[in-house]
Formats: structure tokens, sequence, C-alpha cells
């Protein structure tokens, strides 16, 4: 996923900043994600696909066992 946020982001034409507003996830949190330094938990997956108006599993790559 590393980078995948971003380019998510890029595509939307949303700064770290507009996401952290639609999300309420902070701008350091969301910049961790998608550096890949930090796991989000499912809360702040769901926060983020919504402040992106998007389904969860089209922004993280999870895989179900």
């Amino acid at each position: 996923m590393r980078n995948y946020l971003q380019f998510i982001m890029y595509t939307k034409g949303i700064t770290y900043r507009q996401l952290s507003k639609l999300s309420g996830v902070s701008i350091g949190e969301l910049h961790n994600i998608a550096m890949q330094t930090s796991d989000p938990t499912q809360s702040t997956m769901i926060a983020i696909a919504r402040g992106l108006n998007m389904e969860v599993t089209d922004v993280f790559n999870l895989k179900y066992k």
C-alpha cells in the first residue's frame, strides 16, 4: 500500500490537510499510514475511506484468510 493513499489523494486533488478535515484523522497519522510506518486501526481505515468517498477495500489492500 505504500504511497497508494498518496496516489488516491493526488488523483482526487486532495491534500493531507483536506483529507484530515474530511476524515477526522490527523495529518501526521495520515502521512505515517501512507508511508507504512504506522498500521491504521479499523476505525481509522473506515474514516479515511469515508473522507475519500470510497470503499475501505478500494483504499487499503485487505487480505482475508
